[in-house]
């Protein structure tokens, strides 16, 4: 009989280990041990990935009515948070607010840099600002970055027509345009995929029939967890629907401190169990909601801490969310949806969001068989030149992790990068394989 060894059925380290001896991890996870000991052994509540309002409204009723709870927001935190970051659904009357649209001689400008940057014989993803010079549009994206990490938070550039160029060249393009908001690109999942196709699988397997079915409602408010920008290229629009819609954080905590500060105690304590799908360690420990220097970070995604049955159930055996936990994650849905702005979509668009101070979800829709499927490529920025806000340490490993690994990587545990400018499809079924989650 032929036995594996211990190697091959060990788990896939979720740190590597330059990582793990940077943020000296595993002393972490020792002195962590026992609380997860202790919370492994409650109650934990009925919470899924799809938010249940009625469950919601008993859960808070419950809560409120058995009292103590907290009546002022944390130590050291404000009780009303004040800037562009802070806005509501009315806030933009007209969408040339958040809108810029490419002129004749921005478009002519673009081809011009796309044709110094082929001249230097590089694949698309090497493309950089500095190798796609914009003298009169560089100004403009420079003053969007600006606009995403100290204004308002987003910002969309319409105007470009995927069918003019080659695949090659609409990504270099689309690359080169967002460079100016961050440099660095993250991967976005465990094998290194560095551009995420966000749309339908694609075949008619029972199992696509029932990924699919994923879009047929709307998804949760969210973020991305692990990246400053997000930046999603739409390519294809869907047949009906598919809106993707913001809303500030920082107008949820206000809100939050007037009605509920004791939620924000608990979205801001370091014990919310995020699960790594089977790699090692199981599960990760640390905060929603962080005030530092100065400024409301929100991170977190719905899928990593409640799993999404059946497509991506959570883990065995790792801890549960609180009744406050599970009650503090609705509310922020429920608050942000109230105050969501729906901005329209154009085939072509890029948008940019701060990843940091807005939450964001993505509409149901439905795709008409013979059409074209909703199509968007999503790419993780960071922007390592003063423009990303300070981050607190758990942050910072989230942070190392996609963007820093070629630096941190040896051994069995290093990440490959994947450059798919076309969705990867199954060479059989032709199902699509680089949907991605919502995030890793």
């Amino acid at each position: 009989m032929t036995m594996l060894s211990d190697a091959a059925t060990a788990p896939v380290p979720y740190y590597s280990q330059g990582l793990r001896a940077r943020f000296n991890i595993d002393r972490v996870r020792l002195e962590q041990a026992d609380v997860d000991a202790r919370l492994n052994g409650g109650k934990c509540a009925d919470i899924e990935y799809e938010v249940d309002e009625a469950k919601y409204r008993a859960r808070s009723t419950a809560r409120v009515k058995a009292g103590g709870l907290p009546t002022s927001v944390p130590d050291g935190w404000p009780t009303k948070l004040s800037g562009p970051l802070v806005w509501t659904s009315n806030s933009f009357p007209s969408e040339d607010e958040y809108v810029y649209h490419l002129t004749p001689s921005d478009k002519t400008e673009i081809l011009a840099a796309l044709a110094f940057f082929k001249s230097h014989n590089l694949d698309s993803q090497k493309v950089t600002k500095y190798l796609f010079p914009l003298p009169d549009l560089g100004p403009i994206l420079s003053g969007i970055c600006n606009d995403i990490y100290l204004g308002k938070g987003f910002h969309i550039v319409r105007g470009l027509d995927p069918d003019d160029y080659p695949l090659a060249d609409l990504t270099a393009i689309y690359l080169g345009l967002s460079s100016y908001v961050g440099s660095r690109r993250g991967r976005q999942d465990q094998r290194g995929s560095m551009l995420i196709h966000v749309m339908q699988r694609g075949d008619q397997s029972a199992e696509s029939t029932l990924h699919d079915s994923i879009y047929s409602s709307d998804k949760p408010f969210h973020t991305d967890t692990v990246t400053d920008t997000l930046c999603l290229f739409t390519q294809e629009l869907a047949s009906s629907g598919g809106r993707s819609t913001f809303a500030s954080a920082w107008t949820v905590y206000n809100e939050l401190a007037a009605t509920r500060p004791d939620l924000i105690h608990t979205l801001a304590s370091p014990d919310w169990p995020f699960d790594t799908y089977g790699r090692d360690p199981p599960f990760y420990r640390r905060a929603l909601m962080y005030f530092h220097d100065h400024r409301l970070i929100t991170s977190f995604s719905r899928r990593l801490l409640v799993g999404h049955a059946p497509f991506t159930p959570r883990s065995k055996a790792i801890p549960g969310l609180t009744e406050a936990q599970a009650e503090a994650l609705d509310a922020v849905h429920f608050i942000a949806k109230k105050h969501e702005i729906k901005p329209r979509m154009e085939r072509g668009d890029i948008r940019f969001v701060n990843n940091l101070g807005l939450l964001h979800r993505r509409e149901a829709f439905e795709n008409v068989q013979g059409s074209k499927p909703r199509h968007l490529v999503r790419i993780w920025l960071n922007n390592d030149e003063g423009m990303c806000w300070n981050l607190p340490r758990p942050l910072r490993l989230a942070w190392a992790r996609v963007f820093d690994d070629d630096f941190e990587d040896e051994g069995s545990d290093k990440r490959g990068r994947y450059w798919d400018y076309a969705p990867l499809r199954h060479p059989v079924t032709g199902r699509v394989l680089n949907t991605g989650g919502s995030c890793d």
